[in-house]
């Protein structure tokens, strides 16, 4: 078999469903303000709001914070105001592996997504006494990342569900044809939007319904600090699209694996 050609095969099958994305790439610095897009550190909060917190009353820490305002436009997504991801201070970061992942998505205390349509930018009104992430809890951060972004585009990865619908069952793939695929389509990095990358197999798998992947936070290196999901793992956030439309996001299915 000529693996260029197959590659040749297979990416001319998933062209007409390329999808956009916006990469985010983190940097261990604090960021320019409490509205700022980030990964960890505090969260932008409005006075009179109330914080997300689990069913024990503990507070939630910000795992990643979303200008839109400041970052790329993707279609089909917010072109304005702040989304927030939460996740609880606990073994698992926030998954429930003892409950239906259907009663988890409609009834979850240990992770909360937030979305303030506005954003006020007079810090007198915001709350600025709120948990932080620190090496005191057993988060996969520890400290604040800012954001850098790019508009991109990318073919589905041999991890996501759909690459079987539009090409063929990957296992059946030849080893080779495999970790070629996965080097050149591989669908890493932290992003919103795009395909979805796993060290393991998609959840999606036996959805009925469509779920998109609406935020990912990708494990990664720095000098002296890190981003780590477990053993180099990785975290997805899902929404279905029409409450991605409705900017509703209150069913949100939140998973992460590691090898």
């Amino acid at each position: 078999m000529n693996i260029e050609r197959e590659i040749e095969r297979i990416e001319a099958l998933l062209e007409p469903y390329r999808l956009p994305f916006v990469e985010l790439k983190p940097e261990p610095k604090n960021s320019e303000s409490p509205w700022s897009s980030k990964f960890g550190g505090k969260p932008y909060w409005p006075k009179g709001m109330d914080y997300p917190k689990d069913n024990d009353g503990k507070p939630l820490f910000l795992l990643a914070q979303l200008n839109f305002d400041e970052l790329p436009i993707i279609k089909g997504y917010p072109a304005s105001g702040i989304l927030q991801f939460f996740i609880a201070d606990d073994d698992l970061y926030g998954m429930d592996f003892d409950r239906p992942i259907n009663d988890v998505i409609d009834n979850h205390d240990t992770y909360r997504v937030v979305y303030h349509a506005s954003v006020e930018k007079d810090i007198k009104q915001l709350i600025t006494d709120l948990p932080e992430v620190s090496e005191n809890e057993t988060l996969p951060l520890a400290r604040e990342f800012c954001l850098t972004s790019e508009s991109k585009t990318e073919l589905a990865s041999v991890t996501d569900y759909r690459f079987e619908k539009h090409v063929a069952n990957p296992f059946e793939l030849d080893d080779e044809l495999w970790d070629e695929l996965s080097e050149v389509n591989s669908a890493e990095g932290s992003k919103i939007g795009g395909y979805a990358n796993f060290t393991q197999e998609d959840p999606r798998s036996d959805e009925p319904d469509e779920w998109l992947l609406l935020f990912q936070l990708d494990s990664d290196f720095f000098e002296e600090d890190e981003i780590m999901w477990g053993d180099m793992g990785v975290a997805n956030f899902f929404i279905q699209k029409s409450a991605l439309e409705n900017k509703d996001f209150s069913r949100v299915w939140y998973n992460w694996d590691c090898s």
